[in-house]
């Protein structure tokens, strides 16, 4: 954490869990998951591996293709992605097997996590909702959204530096395109 200079509050707030946890996995007291570990290493500029003290294996880039907001509006869990709908690709390193998909950010209601211009990778495969955890919807309506999903009761929460985003409640069919796994910032 030193390296990083993010106190274990912070780096909780970014990965969704305690300061405790964060705290208690760097002491020793609790075995780091493995999830946990995919979620810390880009905050403290490792790998998942060295966070939990496994040989280190040849990073694999995945070719992952960016597609535009409007596209991902029209995802379905099979849809597949056309070349049309393809911007560009990026490689990306230290992803688990997947359908993965690139978006770039438009707009701030997620900008502490993701500011305007930078670009997420989410995975098709990941559907199943986990409190906390960061997503990408759509409606019936071919609308997309990124957004942090929060539990009981169901809701699609802003993550921002502006007041001005409101939380929506889920009341329609929202399907989830995929979870968000990686964000890619430009400085």
């Amino acid at each position: 954490m030193a390296q990083s200079n993010l106190g274990p509050t912070e780096l909780g707030r970014r990965i969704g869990v305690t300061k405790q946890d964060i705290s208690r996995w760097a002491k020793g007291e609790r075995k780091l998951p493995p999830a946990a570990a995919a979620d810390l290493a880009p905050h403290l500029n490792t790998t998942a591996a060295a966070l939990l003290l496994l040989p280190e294996e040849p990073a694999v880039a995945r070719t992952v293709p960016v597609v535009s907001w409007v596209s991902a509006g029209r995802l379905r869990a099979s849809h597949p992605v056309f070349e049309s709908d393809i911007l560009r690709y990026i490689d990306v390193t230290d992803l688990p097997a997947g359908d993965w998909l690139a978006l770039e950010v438009d707009g701030d209601s997620m900008d502490r996590i993701a500011p305007p211009g930078s670009t997420i990778v989410l995975n098709r495969r990941e559907s199943d909702l986990v409190d906390g955890r960061y997503y990408v919807f759509g409606n019936e309506q071919g609308e997309a959204t990124f957004k942090r999903y929060r539990s009981n009761p169901d809701r699609l929460q802003p993550f921002s530096t502006n007041p001005d985003h409101e939380t929506h409640y889920l009341q329609g069919e929202m399907m989830t395109v995929g979870r968000v796994r990686r964000v890619i910032t430009n400085i």
